[in-house]
């Protein structure tokens, strides 16, 4: 019982520095939603989807893909903050009291699945006000809620590694801007066949 109160203690002081950081705000909540916007009220209508042409076809089809982006730039913070704690004293400190070293990574991997999901919802409303609309059922929600969950978790144990190795603060987050590279690359914002000739389709959105 004591152990899961260390850790709703240590998880709560992380979640409270990020929903009171403006450049954590603005970098994983403001950012997604003005390059959603951007992507398709600028570019939406020139972009070719299963869904057919338009900003509201587009919509449809990029929104989840933006849902994993806004996670992606979330577990970029996460790496920065552990390696903050480090190499500030501050871990070293917590590991001279009475609690479990487990905790203290675990605090900031719950912190981060938490504050990824705050992120993604407030995401998924903007989606929802610019006309996003889904049929899928209860049990495909519930089945969505778990993967990103899965993805969130799994994207932050990868960049732990790196965030305890890291010189720095500034070099911290360096392997989940690779990651949010990866996924501009991908499907999650353009069809992949879009990509195999990349001046027609530059010619074609600058149209």
């Amino acid at each position: 019982m004591k152990t899961i109160k260390q850790l709703g203690v240590l998880t709560g002081r992380i979640i409270r520095q990020n929903l009171t950081n403006a450049d954590t705000i603005i970098t994983v909540i403001a950012m997604p939603m003005f390059m959603l916007l951007f992507f398709v009220y600028v570019m939406g209508g020139n972009i070719v989807t299963g869904n057919g042409n338009g900003a509201s076809a587009y919509l449809r089809y990029a929104l989840p893909g933006f849902l994993l982006l806004t996670m992606a730039m979330g577990s970029a913070y996460t790496s920065m903050r552990i390696n903050f704690d480090r190499t500030s004293g501050f871990l070293d400190r917590l590991h001279s009291l009475p609690i479990s070293r487990w905790v203290i990574l675990g605090s900031h991997v719950l912190a981060s699945v938490i504050f990824m999901l705050i992120a993604e919802a407030l995401v998924f409303l903007v989606g929802v006000a610019m006309g996003y609309r889904t049929d899928a059922t209860l049990g495909s929600a519930f089945m969505f809620l778990g993967l990103s969950v899965l993805f969130g978790l799994g994207i932050t144990l990868l960049a732990v590694p790196f965030s305890l190795k890291a010189d720095n603060y500034a070099s911290a987050g360096g392997f989940s801007y690779v990651l949010l590279m990866l996924l501009f690359v991908s499907s999650a914002s353009c069809l992949l066949k879009e990509w195999r000739n990349p001046s027609k389709f530059l010619r074609t959105t600058n149209q």
